[in-house]
Formats: C-alpha cells, sequence, structure tokens
C-alpha cells in the first residue's frame, strides 16, 4: 500500500488533484482511499469526495501532527473496509512539519519503508511566482512563513493552477523555483482533469523518486503556531426550502454579497468552499484565489430538489469575530432581499488551537 501525503497552502488546490488522481487510478483498477483533514467539523471536502464515490474518512478538530492517533485509526479505517492499493491523505492547509510528525511515525510505529510513502507540497503558481519575485504577499509574516516551511519541507513540489498563467511566466517560474529549491522534484501541474495529473502519479509511482528527507524540519513553533493563530476559520450548514428557481437565486446573491462583503473589508482569502447538495446532485464551489476575486462557478440553471443544504468552508485572515459578523450580516442581507425559508443548522466561527504534535520523532 502507497501513502501519498499531500501539503500545501490554503487555496492551492490539493483536493482538486487527489479527486483528478484517485479517478485515474481507480480507472486503471486500483482501489484508493482519501483521509481528508481540517481544523473544523463540517467539511466540504469530506462531503465531495464522497458524494464523488470515493472512499473518503476524516480527521476533524486539528491536524495530523496534533492528531496523530485519529489519523492513524483512520487509516487502519480504510484498510479494514477497502484494503486500498494507494491513500491520499491531504494534510489542513495550515499544516507543517509532517515529517517529523507523521510521516516519522508512519515509518516506525506501521513498520513502512520509504518507498512506501510520499510527500507532496503544492502551491498555486501565482503565489508561489510573486514570493520568488519579492513582492508583497497579503497574508501577516506569520501566516507566510507557515508557507514558506510547507515549500522548505517538500519532497516534490507541486507548481499548481499553472494555466492561470501563459506558457512564458509558467516556465519562467518553473527555471526560478529549480533554482531556488534546488533539491526537491518540481512539476507544473493543471488539475482539472485526471489526465493532468498524471505526470505527478507516474513520478510516485517510481520508487527511486522518492527522495523524502528524513531529517526533521527546522521551524519555530511559537511563529509557526502564531502565524495559524491569525487565521479565521468559519463552517456552517444552511437548509433551503424553496423551489428550483429560488434556490438558485438565493445561492446567487449569496456569493454575489460574500465577495462583495470580503473585497470592501479587504480581507485575505486562504479559501472560501461551498457545497450545494440536494437529494439527488451536488455543486462544489471554490473562490481561492489570493490577487483576485475570481467570479464563482455557480450554474444557477440546474434544478434544485428541497431541501437544498449548503455547507460552507470560510478560512480568511481575520479575527473570529469579524468572519462571525461578516457571514452573518451577508446571510441576514439576502434573506431581507429574498425572504426564504432558510435555516441556519449549524456554524462556526475559531482560530486553529496552538500546534501541539502528539509525535515528534527527530533522528
Amino acid at each position: 500500500m502507497k501513502i501519498h501525503m499531500v501539503g500545501g497552502f490554503l487555496g492551492s488546490g490539493k483536493t482538486t488533484a487527489i479527486i483528478s488522481a484517485a479517478k485515474l487510478l481507480i480507472r486503471q483498477g486500483l482501489t484508493v482511499g482519501v483521509i481528508t483533514n481540517d481544523q473544523g467539523k463540517y467539511l466540504v471536502d469530506t462531503n465531495f469526495m464522497r458524494l464523488e464515490d470515493i472512499p473518503t474518512v476524516e480527521v476533524n478538530g486539528g491536524c495530523f501532527c496534533c492528531n496523530y492517533t485519529d489519523f492513524d485509526e483512520s487509516l487502519d479505517k480504510l484498510v479494514d473496509q477497502i484494503q486500498p492499493d494507494v491513500v491520499f491523505a491531504e494534510s489542513v492547509g495550515s499544516c507543517a512539519d509532517v515529517v517529523a510528525t507523521v510521516l516519522q511515525p508512519l515509518l516506525q510505529f506501521k513498520d513502512k519503508s520509504p518507498e512506501d510513502i510520499s510527500l507532496s507540497v503544492f502551491t498555486d503558481a501565482r503565489l508561489l511566482r510573486a514570493y520568488l519575485d519579492g513582492l508583497d504577499l497579503p497574508f501577516q509574516d506569520g501566516v507566510i512563513y507557515v508557507f514558506e516551511k510547507q515549500i522548505e519541507e517538500a519532497s516534490i513540489l507541486i507548481l499548481n493552477k499553472i494555466d492561470l498563467m501563459d506558457v512564458k511566466q509558467g516556465e519562467e517560474l518553473l527555471k526560478k523555483a529549480k533554482e531556488r529549491y534546488p533539491d526537491k522534484i518540481i512539476l507544473k501541474q493543471t488539475s482539472l482533469t485526471p489526465e493532468g495529473v498524471s505526470s505527478w502519479l507516474n513520478l510516485m509511482a517510481e520508487e527511486e523518486h522518492y527522495p523524502l528527507d528524513k531529517k526533521p524540519l527546522s521551524i519555530n513553533y511559537q511563529v509557526y503556531g502564531a502565524g495559524e493563530q491569525v487565521l479565521a476559520w468559519y463552517d456552517g450548514v444552511y437548509e433551503i426550502n424553496a423551489d428550483s428557481k429560488q434556490v438558485a437565486d438565493w445561492i446567487s446573491s449569496f456569493l454575489s454579497g460574500l465577495q462583495k462583503a470580503i473585497k470592501s473589508k479587504n480581507i485575505p482569502v486562504g479559501h472560501l468552499k461551498l457545497l450545494i447538495r440536494d437529494s439527488h446532485k451536488h455543486q462544489k464551489i471554490s473562490m481561492t484565489s489570493l490577487y483576485e476575486m475570481e467570479e464563482f462557478q455557480f450554474r444557477p440553471n440546474d434544478e434544485w430538489k428541497s431541501p437544498v443544504t449548503l455547507l460552507i468552508n470560510a478560512r480568511l485572515e481575520c479575527s473570529q469575530l469579524e468572519i462571525s459578523q461578516l457571514m452573518q450580516s451577508v446571510f441576514n442581507q439576502n434573506q431581507k432581499e429574498h425572504a426564504l425559508l432558510v435555516k441556519i443548522v449549524d456554524e462556526e466561527a475559531f482560530h486553529p488551537g496552538f500546534p501541539t504534535p502528539t509525535h515528534r520523532l527527530i533522528q
């Protein structure tokens, strides 16, 4: 069984890549499982992967590092249920230091060999280009420190969303990245289709391309923890009871209001993900751009059958109070305009806790 750890900053496209990779491997006759991870308890990615018929288990309430026992139990659960050939483990986007806290324990406690494990780190190609060019990034220094440490730890570095650059920009970025990180295998990638991730999968399938650095990351946990804690999490579960057009109009208006509110307050976005589902269909919507407010790819003409559930994950650099007030304000304004029967089933806003790994194994 191969275990592919997938890390990288919020909004780097990890989930999309894993889904594309899983579909390609399943098409090839392999059994694939996924372990998702988040600080919260209502994870869009977990629900979406399950709706895409990919066997998925979840470690929530903290990162793999700080919940290693849960990670270990989740891995055992997958093995018991489906006997996977390949497992993708996607760490939360604010997590670093996974070699010492996750991979080393796997090697020692699970009796795995280095050939069984890989570590890939994804980055939005545009964010990395700005970073390497010395431009101001939209996050505070502590958050940028987390981003830097994630890349430093990578064995395989994926320059993702390369399709959002022109060809020349992509080639220049690849050259700069190889000069800056000569010890890493670096790939340009667009992860939207199974074919787009084939080079990455082929790389991980070749044992000679497992350059897993077993030395622990040199990391200042005070700076790392402070960087995580300036980010705010919001998770919400809404239920909409209305006819199909009213549902579509309410969601379109809500998304527009959310974009305007975030932009007006100039709040840096880690990621904003929504999952819409009813009894017969689902749609995932993401806004993860760090530089411009991309249009949500919502299909307003889809037919929705009441009740419709809207699951929201927002990861922003602001206070817990600010993210809570922002979401409540957008919701209330939308209700004034549409006056539908929309119930907030549950919601929570919080900052991640200080990272305290279960294990930190240093050779």
